[in-house]
Order: structure tokens, then sequence, then C-alpha cells
């Protein structure tokens, strides 16, 4: 499904389908589970989370993908995930799982691979909501042409001539056993979202519950 959302209110729209998948997991078992993407697009978002009522201490938050990185350099996801949204709330800190930067790539992602298949195991196989972005070059979460095939729950995305920094990433198959995928796409993605329906990007393997919110 796709949302056409006017500039003024496309934060307030993200905003308001977020909670309701807060409250209505929240209802059902009384706790949620969410896996973040990094990126400029959602930061107003995890700035308006951080002034809703959320009981922090019942939400698991996940990272959707890393550069492999320290986390206080200027381009970790985690480090803005932080300033924009987790070092404003009341989350324990056990209820945060980041992609931490080990001695090497690998190290790194079968940490963080180790972590996210315990939570499943112990809450059910898929997060509550996903929130993914979308490339011009049709990627999503740091999958991209070269490592779309790639079916672990946690796959490596070695730098190359397209994107700068080797990272790491949820794979295709974890991120579809999310019970929501929402795409949060800005007014410059119009034209690959209709290129979906006939080229086979990264972002075309996504699939079931998807809301993608365009911003006009």
């Amino acid at each position: 499904m796709i949302e056409r959302v006017k500039h003024r209110k496309f934060y307030s729209r993200a905003l308001e389908i977020f909670m309701e998948e807060y409250r209505k997991n929240f209802e059902e078992k009384g706790e949620f589970s969410v896996a973040l993407s990094g990126g400029n697009t959602p930061k107003p978002l995890f700035k308006l989370l951080a002034e809703e009522e959320i009981e922090w201490k019942r939400v698991h938050l996940f990272m959707v993908d890393e550069r492999y990185l320290p986390t206080d350099h200027e381009h970790s996801n985690y480090g803005n995930l932080c300033s924009s949204l987790i070092d404003r709330v009341d989350i324990p800190h056990k209820n945060v799982k980041y992609i931490k930067h080990l001695a090497t790539l690998e190290e790194s992602r079968t940490e963080y691979q180790y972590e996210v298949e315990k939570f499943f195991r112990e809450n059910g196989e898929g997060f509550d909501l996903i929130l993914l972005g979308m490339g011009e070059d049709g990627h999503t979460a740091s999958l991209f042409p070269d490592n779309i095939n790639m079916t672990e729950t946690v796959v490596p995305s070695l730098e190359s001539d397209y994107h700068k920094y080797s990272r790491i990433s949820l794979g295709i198959e974890c991120i579809n056993k999310c019970r929501k995928k929402v795409f949060l796409l800005g007014k410059n993605k119009g034209k690959v979202l209709e290129e979906l329906e006939h080229i086979k990007y990264p972002a075309s393997y996504v699939v079931g519950n998807i809301t993608c919110l365009l911003e006009e």
C-alpha cells in the first residue's frame, strides 16, 4: 500500500503508524519490538517518538543496518540513533541491541546475528515493526544488488564503488518475517517506487504487510 502524504504531515503520519503498531502489540502481549533504519529521513520521527508516552521498558530496539565504523563516528547509525532517540528516553540498556564495532566485520556480524536469533527464539520469529528506507538505486537496508541473494539472518555488505564503507544488515528473509514493514520515502523516491513493479531492485524482495509512506 502506498500513502502519498504532504510534506507537512509526513512525519506526523509516520508517528501515527508507529504508535498504532506499538499500542496494538502492547495490548496483545505487553511488549513491542522494532528495528530502526539509519540515515537522515527517519531522524525527525525519532525525535517525535522521544516526546511520546511510551513504556520504553517494554520496548525492544534493534538496528536494521550499520556501517562498520566505531559508534562515535559521525556516520554511525547507532550514534545518530542515540542522539535522536535513545539518549532522550528511559529505555534499559539491555533492551537496545545494536551492531557493535568489533575486531573484524565478521565478528560484528555474527555477534549481532546471535542477538537477533536469540530474541526470536525467546519471543517468536520476526519483529513487530521494521522501518525501512530506499535508495535511488532501489536498495533497502544495506542490501545492494551485489548481495541481495544472501539469506542469513544478518549479512555483510562489503565496500564497493557503489557504496562507501562496509556494512552489516538484516537479511531479506529476516526483514520479511517482520509483522509490519514501513518504508519512509522522501519526495525524490517516487520514480524508483514506480519502477519496483517491473525492475528487480533489492527493495522488490520485501514482501508481506507493507506500507510505503511517500512524501509529496
